[in-house]
């Protein structure tokens, strides 16, 4: 193993140009996007990226031959791809539309077979068999989507769905996730469907086991709480956690063992609520933590090849950090071996054949997008499949460092800052600080497009995973509730400082740059502390608070208001106070607004009463807005035009020294 990494590494370009790459680089969509170990490791199913087209493409395991695949019509897309068998596959397209630049998924579901045969269209709102002369119609027109609860392996020909059925918007569909879902057993080989239930509550999940019990669901009602149910057989009634096992915990469980007697599911742990993993015997009714040792949320695990007990998790303090549990485990034990012999870069196992002797891994790490290799545990040997992004050498990206401090009021805020080349380590550079959305989101260590584009440009880039992100425990996100324009921003600010004055950064040459709540944390910091920043760039940002409230789409969903009555309250005075639209008069900062004009979740009213505000005080900006894009740019296109703007704002406001 440790040979292969050398060997991998001796082949890589060490040479660092001193010109900044083409933007191309970074715009450009991955070429792989993901690939799948089938059952019995001899297949592998993955969705490649080639010619501005997503395709399906099948390789044979033994030679990496390409056996078979898909390739769809149009500017369509595949959207998602499985397999349901040895030999079967289901995959989803996303269709291009008029009407915006992404494709869009139409909840179909397709089946083909490695050679090609029996291709079939199962599932959707096309898929009705009338028209074709028979009078008998196996197959209805379903305005729903679907997703898979279990390949029932002991069932050849049929896989357990759950379908949501769509909403209606003036002439169009759209998955809400609001009204009662059916569970359905479908046949992948004709498309019959038979309906076994209809679950209780909205947009409700469900959990079954291997013969297609379903055991477990969990919902979120109005006020956007979370709830648990079991059952112990289908005629029985759904009971809460506390009733069936005296389960206090609020729980949400996501999987169940192969043999169906364990259950998982996520709940937090400590006075910092973090997200951790439990295990639940149905028989005994105990339940246990899985891992520990964690100081932030476990956001990712893998399960067993065998039992399908999550033994590796992962959680993010700084960089990765893996955690396993205390059961006897094949697959822990290789990933271990594997995590040791890719030292600084995090090992993800994305699948094992049943066997467990075939396991599909990916390595990715700041300067690395994303590699997959394929283990063979009987000859303990990894053979290198595809690099994702093929074109970026490694070499030439800048590592990310990670970076924490407390603020003011005693809270310790972690985040990243990545250097661009320099001369000499003390070589003051211009820095763009780049806010993540959310804000109940965060920012990882890893590779980041972005990132790398400032970087490669001459930029320092610092990532701010203020107070209200998520994944450093409940307790943190809940922190910024109904404080975005203060405590929050003071996070921002307070980070910036830091940053001047304990790293290489030219305090006059700043920037601050977000999407979403990031546009918006842009704007406020500029608000804030003028003169801080010589620029501040909002894309796709909220500028007046009041519209998330009657210019969004976050008020339609289930549980929408209540998220904004729990992180942005109803006080009027606060709303205004806390909207950087009130205070144009405040910014002195070169403000930059880019939009897109199908956005729904946050409307481009924001960014056209932002322009109109501060062109009416004077104030120069410049706008950009994009006619198909939604909630951020996706045609790569756009987004070449989007990011030789941004670099050319910078360049004009606060350009890196030449050298």
């Amino acid at each position: 193993m440790k040979k292969l990494l050398l060997g991998l590494l001796l082949c890589m370009t060490f040479v660092v140009g001193a010109q900044p790459l083409p933007l191309n680089d970074f715009v450009k969509f991955g070429d792989y996007l993901d690939i799948q170990l089938s059952p019995d490791g001899l297949h592998m199913l993955a969705r490649l990226r080639t010619n501005n087209r997503v395709v399906l493409v099948v390789v044979r395991a033994a030679d990496g031959e390409i056996v078979g695949g898909i390739t769809p019509n149009n500017n369509d897309i595949i959207h998602t791809a499985s397999w349901v068998s040895n030999e079967r596959y289901v995959y989803e397209f996303a269709e291009k539309q008029v009407y915006n630049e992404a494709p869009i998924p139409q909840g179909e579901l397709y089946a083909g077979n490695i050679d090609g045969s029996l291709g079939k269209l199962l599932y959707g709102y096309r898929a009705s068999d009338q028209g074709t002369g028979s009078r008998i119609n196996y197959k209805s027109d379903d305005r729903a989507s679907q997703d898979i609860l279990n390949v029932l392996e002991h069932d050849p020909d049929n896989i357990l769905i759950i379908e949501y059925p769509w909403s209606k918007d003036g002439q169009y569909w759209y998955d809400a996730r609001t009204k009662q879902p059916d569970i359905s057993l479908l046949n992948i080989y004709t498309g019959k469907k038979k309906k076994l239930e209809t679950l209780p509550y909205g947009g409700a999940r469900a959990i079954a086991t291997n013969t297609g019990e379903v055991k477990f669901i969990s919902w979120k009602d109005e006020q956007n709480v979370s709830h648990a149910a079991y059952r112990e057989k289908q005629d029985q009634p759904w009971k809460s956690l506390k009733e069936a096992f005296n389960i206090e915990t609020a729980l949400i469980p996501f999987a169940m063992s192969d043999d169906g007697n364990k259950a998982y599911f996520v709940g937090d742990v400590g006075d910092k609520e973090v997200q951790t993993v439990y295990e639940l015997n149905l028989h005994t009714g105990e339940y246990l933590q899985l891992f520990d040792g964690m100081q932030t949320d476990i956001v990712d695990w893998i399960y067993d090849a065998k039992t399908r007990a999550p033994v590796v998790a992962l959680s993010y303090p700084s960089k990765h950090q893996y955690h396993y549990s205390s059961a006897t485990s094949q697959t822990a034990e290789v990933h271990k071996m594997l995590a040791t012999a890719f030292e600084g870069q995090e090992v993800l196992i994305k699948g094992t054949s049943h066997d467990g002797n075939f396991i599909l891994f990916r390595v990715s790490s700041d300067i690395n997008p994303g590699e997959y290799y394929v283990f063979d545990y009987k000859n303990k040997d990894a053979k290198f499949l595809w690099a994702n992004r093929s074109w970026i050498d490694p070499q030439q990206m800048r590592p990310m460092q990670t970076v924490q401090f407390k603020t003011s009021d005693g809270l310790v805020i972690n985040g990243y800052l990545t250097m661009p080349l320099q001369k000499e380590t003390t070589q003051k550079v211009p820095l763009v600080v780049m806010l993540h959305g959310g804000p109940r989101a965060r920012d990882y260590w890893g590779y980041d497009n972005e990132v790398q584009m400032f970087a490669n440009n001459g930029y320092a880039v610092l990532q701010v995973n203020f107070r209200g992100s998520s994944g450093y425990g409940d307790v943190f996100t809940h922190a910024g509730n109904q404080l975005w324009g203060s405590k929050i921003i003071d996070d921002v600010l307070q980070a910036t400082h830091w940053a001047t004055e304990n790293t290489a950064i030219d305090g006059a040459k700043m920037c601050v740059y977000g999407a979403s709540f990031g546009g918006y944390a842009a704007l406020m910091a500029a608000v804030k502390e003028p003169g801080l920043f010589k620029c501040a760039i909002g894309y796709a940002g909220i500028y007046d608070l009041n519209y998330m409230y009657t210019e969004s789409d976050i008020s339609d969903l289930w549980g929408g208001p209540a998220y904004l009555e729990d992180a942005l309250g109803h006080d009027q005075q606060q709303l205004n106070d806390f909207s950087p639209i009130n205070h144009v008069d405040k910014i002195t900062a070169a403000v930059m607004l880019i939009h897109g004009e199908k956005d729904r979740r946050v409307r481009v009213i924001n960014a056209e009463k932002m322009a109109e505000k501060l062109t009416a005080k004077g104030k120069k900006v410049t706008s950009m807005n994009f006619g198909l894009s939604a909630h951020g740019v996706y045609d790569e296109k756009s987004k070449l035009k989007l990011y030789e703007a941004l670099i050319e704002f910078l360049n004009s406001h606060i350009a890196p020294a030449k050298s």
